[in-house]
């Protein structure tokens, strides 16, 4: 039995000698390597950031500087917290790969847009850009649309004056319909009892990202215990969605015009079927994948923006009265009470501008944006960015830095975005809300757009209170993936 524990014990210090023999091979880096904090084998440095993964960010920018590395789980990952050199980055099409990471790859599995990269991502992202512009999507003339939406949100809200409304979910009902609209040219009955089809599997979604946000750091673990970790929630929310747009794709080949294309779908279809180089995205098969895909990525990633967002707008407004009053005497003076507000009027409102610059730079939903990944070893102002690691924007940190926003920077103060007298809108260099360079979000006007209508035809029309059963007294939010509200009511009230 003696003989047996020794050699048991031998061979498991052997293991870890092994083990660790190998890490710090691995670890051994050039010296022109960014610094960063030690990390250990396997988690890298995710026991770290278990608890407040932000404010750690944020403290590693101060002790390392604005280019600092960490280990996720195995995954070498550098971090740029700097708006200036995340927009130089970013513009390098050294830059533009995404990561090998196996839970966001399982979104489109490097088809479509998001997870895609190379001349997949080149092609998609060339022709689906052109075609939302077609639409009109991307313009702010696309007034119809967005009134549409704005319309049937303030009747849903009209119905519930003097009730408590939850501030969670609230704005994925219009924002899901109006995306589904313009890439499938069906719209949904959003606040009916019975939730949409497209409206319960996109929420599906949006409920899974931050209860799987371990992942995302450690994907290993979705091999050790995929339920406990979110691992199998994630993979069927996807799946269901990916369902979806297949079934809808299907839907739409079999009724297709050519000659009088419909919606994105329709559009997209015709490409299909006009394409013969068996090299092409768009090559029977593969088209049909990478259309599939690109319906999943822009429901799921362009109703999450700006839905939280929205949420986040309504809980600043709520514990910030007097700007609540000041966007209305702004709406007051210059829309009044005899005409419906209209984006023509953003040029005129500056002070609501300025709440929805506010709203995106102090809420920073997307803290780190989306991992990029070297596609070469990079010299980089002197660090070596080497081939494959991955890159993230440290959004947040940029966003919550008091060297750029001064020491009031975890306040809700949308005059930091106005000259002197409140008359003009001053567009800071490091906001970056939809990331930057060459993989910026493409839906970013059209996400602008539909901030500004939805916010201001809210305050034009409500005063936002508190829920006197329920009140608000501070910001919290969960942290992960994303950053969301904590739940919270609210009461609206008419205003004469």
């Amino acid at each position: 039995m003696d003989l047996f524990i020794s050699v048991s014990e031998t061979a498991l210090i052997a293991v870890l000698l092994l083990i660790g023999f190998l890490f710090l091979l691995r670890n051994k880096k050039d010296s022109r390597y960014p610094p960063g904090p030690r990390s250990i084998p396997l988690l890298g440095n995710v026991l770290q950031l278990r608890k407040d993964p932000l404010q750690v960010f944020q403290k590693w920018a101060v002790e390392y500087g604005p280019i600092f590395s960490i280990r996720i789980g195995t995954q070498d990952t550098i971090i740029v917290n700097d708006s200036k050199l995340v927009k130089e980055l970013f513009a390098d099409m050294n830059s533009t790969g995404r990561s090998f990471n196996p839970v966001t790859y399982y979104v489109g599995k490097g088809n479509g847009i998001i997870t895609a990269h190379g001349q997949v991502w080149e092609a998609q992202r060339t022709f689906t850009l052109r075609k939302l512009r077609d639409f009109g999507v991307l313009k702010s003339s696309n007034e119809e649309f967005l009134q549409q939406e704005s319309d049937a949100l303030i009747k849903f809200f009209e119905r519930r004056v003097g009730k408590p409304i939850s501030g969670i979910k609230l704005f994925n009902g219009p924002i899901i319909n109006g995306l589904w609209k313009i890439i499938s040219g069906e719209g949904c009955s959003w606040d009916s009892e019975v939730k949409p089809e497209i409206l319960d599997r996109t929420e599906c979604i949006l409920e899974t990202v931050n209860k799987a946000s371990l992942l995302f750091f450690a994907p290993f673990l979705r091999h050790i215990a995929p339920s406990f970790f979110g691992w199998t929630e994630w993979k069927n929310a996807i799946d269901r969605l990916f369902e979806l747009a297949g079934r809808t794709v299907e839907k739409h080949s079999q009724r297709l015009d050519p000659n009088n294309p419909q919606d994105f779908i329709d559009h997209y279809l015709v490409k299909i079927r006009e394409t013969t180089d068996p090299n092409s995205t768009f090559y029977k098969e593969k088209g049909v994948v990478n259309l599939e895909t690109i319906v999943g990525d822009v429901i799921a990633a362009g109703s999450e923006t700006s839905s939280l967002t929205l949420s986040f707008a309504i809980l600043y407004l709520l514990l910030n009265k007097e700007v609540q009053r000041n966007a209305q005497k702004e709406l007051d003076s210059v829309v009044g009470s005899s005409r419906q507000l209209s984006l023509s009027d953003k040029a005129l409102l500056p002070y609501i501008e300025a709440i929805i610059l506010e709203t995106l730079r102090l809420s920073s939903i997307g803290p780190l944006g989306h991992p990029h990944r070297m596609l070469k070893d990079t010299i980089f102002h002197g660090y070596l960015l080497p081939k494959d690691v991955t890159v993230l924007a440290g959004l947040y940190t940029i966003h919550h830095d008091s060297k750029i926003w001064g020491e009031n920077v975890n306040e809700f103060r949308p005059e930091r975005f106005l000259n002197d007298d409140k008359t003009q809108v001053i567009h800071h260099e490091a906001l970056l809300p939809f990331s930057a360079g060459r993989r910026v979000c493409i839906g970013e006007g059209l996400a602008r757009d539909t901030l500004f209508l939805f916010i201001a035809s809210i305050l034009h029309r409500f005063n936002i209170e508190l829920d006197p059963e329920h009140p608000v007294t501070k910001i919290e939010t969960l942290s992960g993936l994303t950053v969301e509200p904590k739940p919270f009511t609210f009461v609206l009230s008419l205003r004469n």
